[in-house]
């Protein structure tokens, strides 16, 4: 490089630091920590803001959510109380007049006692198999026995 682009590079960046520091003398840093912090807590703020509502919203939405909830099982509680009641009643019914034909067949039984016959007996015979005798030349499996020898090994040795 020539001697006079080196100067020409040393003046710009002389030019560039100057301009730099008279851009940093001209603005004050404090003020720019201050507006930035508010400008942040601004941000939050909003932020807040925007989440409170978004949960109030979410809150009605499940309130309103567990009222039909609440509603739907009560009345499906009182439908199956309604059927209980009536079963209920139903079957008081039933015991009462099971009760009457009890007390009404007790007193029939004992003014008006027919002679029964005995009752028979069946009896109850056991079969027994009868014993065919074995034919000539035929053993049974049990009495036929085999001899076996058995093979000497390597541990019998």
């Amino acid at each position: 490089m020539s001697e006079e682009t080196k100067n020409k590079v040393i003046s710009k960046i002389n030019e560039i630091k100057s301009n730099i520091e008279n851009f940093i003398a001209e603005v004050n840093l404090t003020e720019l920590k201050a507006s930035l912090n508010t400008l942040v807590k601004d941000a939050q703020q909003d932020l807040n803001n925007k989440v409170q509502v978004d949960l109030e919203n979410l809150k009605k939405k499940l309130q309103k959510e567990r009222n039909d909830i609440e509603k739907k099982a009560k009345k499906f509680l009182d439908g199956h109380r309604k059927e209980l009641s009536a079963l209920q009643a139903k079957l008081d019914q039933l015991i009462k007049k099971n009760a009457k034909l009890k007390t009404k067949s007790k007193a029939k039984s004992t003014t008006a006692k027919a002679p029964t016959a005995p009752a028979t007996k069946k009896s109850v015979k056991k079969k027994v198999a009868k014993s065919i005798p074995p034919k000539a030349g035929f053993t049974p499996k049990s009495a036929a026995k085999k001899s076996t020898t058995k093979k000497p090994t390597a541990r019998n040795k």
